[in-house]
């Protein structure tokens, strides 16, 4: 049976709305009375064995991952004859897809901020021991806040690696156009497959449009139709850093999540002013543009420079205040000029009196002669 509304979950968790509906029960936006925050409750009400294992394995990975970029779970239980409870974070605001349907297709930048931001998330699973992967990264799985932040929710596909491991320890499912090749059969999956997922779903969000079915590609049915093919507006490298990571051979893929983020972002370089260290978690005071200067907001909240060229007037006048700076004149200074003239008379009159005392007779006649 599943919850309500006004619900009280376990004498704790007052249920206040439904926030989606899945194939084996739904979210809720919950308040935890004891604490006084906003939580989610998602419910699996198939309680034999397969599907709650697998429930029980979400609540288990999440509860040990603790990421910017990813949920916190904070409790699990299970409720006799009713259903399994996974109580996290709520996260306020909209999923990719429902942005996607309003503003498709996004602003190259904000599509390089969000993928940026799910590779730091997948690199930091891919790195835990045993490995963590989400297996489902599509753009219903993305969350975005009122202030930008992003979050990689919905683990209920994710498996977890141990060492050398090639069967898999979670369910297998495919959703067409986001799914590699090898999640389709029996092939192992790894890093690689989410770093295709993901690629796809930015492929979504900069064109409008899901790319081609990986296994109809591997099939030679229909290639990939190229991301600028689609949309002119975005950048070569981008395209080229995006069409990567959809490759069908995972070989031919980003090999790490780091390496697919620092393309984006190097593709990017010089390209727009980004804030790449993006407020996730306290907002902060916006600087208002100024209009007067001709500066203007992005749309990730970066004020940015308008460069103007300046017309030949004003590069061949120079401006008012430098006209009237002048090189200033070099003072003498009198004192020591007078003290100079002193000096030298001194030595002029005890140089006579020396002439005078050596040569009597001469000084004498010189003295009559100029006076």
């Amino acid at each position: 049976m599943t919850l309500k509304q006004g619900e009280l979950l376990l004498d704790r968790y007052r249920i206040i709305e439904v926030l989606g509906h899945g194939g084996m029960g739904s979210i809720f936006r919950a308040v935890d009375e004891n604490l006084g925050v906003e939580v989610a409750v998602k419910e699996n009400l198939f309680t034999i064995e397969d599907y709650a294992r697998q429930f029980r394995r979400e609540a288990t990975i999440l509860a040990n991952l603790r990421h910017a970029n990813l949920p916190r779970v904070s409790d699990h239980f299970s409720i006799e004859d009713q259903g399994q409870y996974l109580i996290m974070d709520y996260i306020e605001g909209e999923d990719l897809q429902e942005r996607l349907e309003r503003l498709s297709p996004f602003d190259e930048e904000e599509v390089v901020f969000i993928g940026a931001s799910l590779c730091d998330a997948l690199a930091y699973m891919h790195s835990r021991d045993p490995v963590v992967l989400h297996r489902d990264i599509k753009p219903a799985n993305v969350r975005i806040t009122p202030r930008g932040g992003v979050y990689l929710v919905d683990f209920g596909l994710a498996k977890i690696i141990h060492g050398d491991q090639t069967t898999t320890t979670g369910a297998r499912a495919m959703t067409m156009g986001f799914s590699p090749p090898e999640q389709y059969g029996a092939a192992r999956t790894d890093a690689r497959t989410d770093i295709y997922s993901l690629g796809a779903t930015l492929y979504t969000t900069l064109t409008g449009l899901t790319p081609e079915d990986s296994l109809a590609q591997t099939m030679d049915q229909i290639e990939l139709t190229p991301v600028r093919e689609r949309n002119p507006k975005v950048s070569k490298r981008v395209a080229e850093a995006v069409e990567k990571a959809l490759q069908v051979h995972p070989n031919d893929r980003f090999q790490l999540a780091a390496e697919f983020k620092n393309e984006l972002l190097k593709a990017q370089s010089g390209r727009f002013n980004i804030n790449f260290n993006f407020d996730k978690i306290v907002p902060t005071q916006a600087k208002k543009p100024d209009q007067k200067s001709g500066d203007k907001l992005s749309s990730l909240g970066v004020i940015t420079k308008e460069i103007t060229k300046k017309n030949d007037k004003e590069r061949a006048e120079p401006p008012e205040k430098e006209k009237k700076l002048k090189t200033p004149r070099k003072r003498i200074d009198r004192g020591g000029c007078l003290s100079l003239i002193a000096l030298l008379s001194v030595v002029l009159i005890l140089g006579l009196a020396v002439f005078s005392l050596l040569n009597p007779v001469l000084a004498k006649n010189l003295f009559n002669f100029l006076f």
